[in-house]
């Protein structure tokens, strides 16, 4: 066997049991459960499909799930696919990455790809494994054209922010033929352009929404300063992912930018020279790193998603890039001219491993962190209810809060808001609204009229109440996990006697 076959799965499968040992102390949180439940509770393919109408979202991580809970209704085998894919693009990365095996360590035991893209369950990974898998056949894009197409549409299919990369890297193929006047008219090439718009177009399809939603209400009520703030934080936040390691709740926090956000947006404007510093030698390269920033910025913008998770996206655009430099031929510019010499050479691997030492130590903090702690009380709650010999009563919840619990309670939950049995979070209805301690007391009051007992879970303490139809009695607080703002509340409610 050659050495580098050696460390490429003796680094593959270090990564493998490292996640799995991760994923055996992570408990699910609210988008985990929901996406698991999407799947589980939906009864057919149509149904899945009308279920994630609104979610913003391409389907195919639900497809996937949706497979999976044929066959099994334990969410522990979604943490494990999820790791395989993982640790697949990892493999993907270590074989065909041009870079030095330092590099590779350091990367793949990152900040994100140890823990954010690997340990927490969501379809992002699918994104990183289909962009690797159209890096790894990069240096043969004339020949393998098609191929790549298929790979960025396949991306695009993920997540919008992915379908933002995939296009500029597709459109830095279309701006390379142009430059070099290749004919679009051979076969693979329109074909592979084909695909790959046709992919785009189906991805829009199904992140438009098909009615009324929450998510973008917060959005059109924020000023457009603060709309642009998030957008040119999130390269600072990408590539100085530092959690903030002073409070338990360090995830989707940093450090700098609770320090002071003024300063890190500024941070974050200077560091568009970075890429410029990075990749002068290529104006191809150039164009693809600030291209898909920009759309990322676009992104930001539109949505105002400013999950560490959604920052991570502009670190991978640089990982993406210095990827794909090496396979474009320098260009003799002026730029070139200017900046090429020792010094900068010198400066920009010290750039590009100063970053990567800090996600390697961010992500070493991160993975213990979530070993130590309850990343939500999911796992105490349901061993709390099952010891307590409450797991078969009614679970009620007054909205999709409660939604954490049901993939390993393994059954459905009674919202309060819809009236009825449920499980995953619905968007589009009044399930997606807060609501007073006053409403709250309205809809236990009339779940009551036609039950005799239930458990509540709630994210707040219930207030004394006026109430004389029913009565409620304190089990347990569930606290000191590492998502902010999650603690839970657990009572047992029943009618009045007469």
């Amino acid at each position: 066997m050659k050495t580098q076959n050696k460390y490429l799965y003796l680094l593959a499968s270090l990564y493998f049991i490292v996640g799995f040992i991760g994923i055996c102390h992570h408990e699910l949180w609210l988008d985990e459960a929901h996406h698991w439940l999407l799947a589980r509770d939906s009864n057919s393919l149509s149904e899945l499909l009308q279920h994630t109408q609104n979610e913003g979202h391409p389907v195919l991580w639900n497809l996937l799930l949706y497979v999976m809970t044929r066959f099994t209704l334990h969410p522990f085998w979604m943490q494990l696919l999820h790791l395989i894919i993982a640790t697949a693009a990892v493999g993907v990365f270590l074989r065909k990455a041009p870079f030095h095996w330092i590099f590779k360590v350091l990367f793949i035991f990152g900040y994100f790809m140890v823990f954010e893209y690997a340990l927490i369950s969501r379809n992002y990974i699918l994104g990183v494994f289909f962009l690797f898998l159209a890096c790894s056949v990069f240096e043969f894009r004339d020949k393998k054209f098609m191929l790549l197409s298929v790979y960025l549409a396949l991306a695009a299919n993920v997540h919008l922010i992915f379908a933002v990369i995939a296009f500029a890297i597709f459109l830095t193929l279309i701006l390379e033929k142009i430059l070099e006047k290749s004919s679009f008219r051979k076969p693979a090439v329109f074909i592979g352009c084909f695909i790959f718009i046709g992919g785009l177009v189906m991805s829009a399809i199904q992140i438009i929404p098909s009615g009324s939603t929450q998510f973008f209400n917060h959005v059109n009520e924020m000023p457009l300063s603060e709309k642009f703030t998030k957008g040119f934080i999130s390269l600072f936040k990408g590539l100085m992912a530092v959690p903030d390691f002073s409070s338990i709740h360090f995830w989707n926090s940093n450090y700098f930018v609770n320090l002071s956000k003024p300063s890190a947006a500024i941070a974050g404007l200077l560091l568009y020279a970075v890429p410029l510093l990075l990749f002068y030698e290529s104006r191809k390269t150039l164009f693809f790193v600030y291209t898909a920033l920009f759309g990322t910025q676009v992104f930001f913008f539109l949505t105002q998603m400013s999950a560490t998770r959604h920052d991570g996206m502009t670190f991978l655009i640089v990982i993406i890039a210095l990827w794909i430099a090496h396979y474009f031929a320098a260009d003799d510019s002026k730029l070139r001219a200017a900046l090429d010499s020792n010094f900068i050479r010198l400066l920009r691997s010290s750039i590009v491993y100063g970053i990567l030492l800090i996600h390697f130590c961010s992500g070493i903090y991160a993975f213990a962190m979530d070993y130590r702690y309850a990343f939500t009380p999911e796992k105490e709650i349901n061993d709390f209810l099952r010891q307590a010999h409450l797991n078969t009563q009614t679970i009620l919840a007054a909205n999709c809060s409660g939604t954490v619990v049901s993939p390993n309670l393994q059954k459905k939950l009674f919202f309060l808001c819809a009236d009825d049995y449920g499980s995953f979070c619905r968007w589009n209805s009044e399930c997606a609204a807060d609501f007073t301690p006053e409403e709250i007391t309205a809809m236990l009051s009339d779940y009551l009229k036609t039950h005799d007992s239930g458990i509540y879970l709630s994210h707040t303490v219930m207030l004394e109440s006026n109430a004389t139809d029913f009565q409620y009695h304190f089990l347990k607080k569930f606290e000191g996990c590492i998502i902010r703002n999650n603690d839970y509340y657990l009572y047992e409610i029943s009618k009045n006697k007469p």
